[in-house]
């Protein structure tokens, strides 16, 4: 008997999201405000599941800016492959 493990992939920029000055994560809201309008901007839902590790589909424009978001936040560069995970 041959057993067929499907792993899941998805998108996690959770260890990138930005902090407020209190120290404390930033809300979606806040951080969809700081893009809106631009090249990055993707939807509130998008950036909750992003930050959340639940992210499994996604348009490659919005993966491109979610790694352009990550590498503002960072000043280094956040390739996409960066924020695959599989497990």
């Amino acid at each position: 008997m041959t057993a067929c493990v499907m792993s899941r992939t998805y998108i996690d920029i959770g260890q990138w999201w930005p902090k407020g000055e209190d120290g404390k994560l930033l809300s979606v809201y806040a951080v969809h405000k700081t893009i809106e309008g631009t090249e990055n901007e993707v939807s509130r839902h998008t950036l909750t599941r992003a930050r959340d590790g639940k992210l499994e589909k996604a348009d490659i424009s919005n993966l491109r800016a979610l790694s352009r978001i990550c590498s503002s936040w960072t000043g280094k560069t956040i390739k996409i492959d960066d924020l695959v995970r599989e497990e």
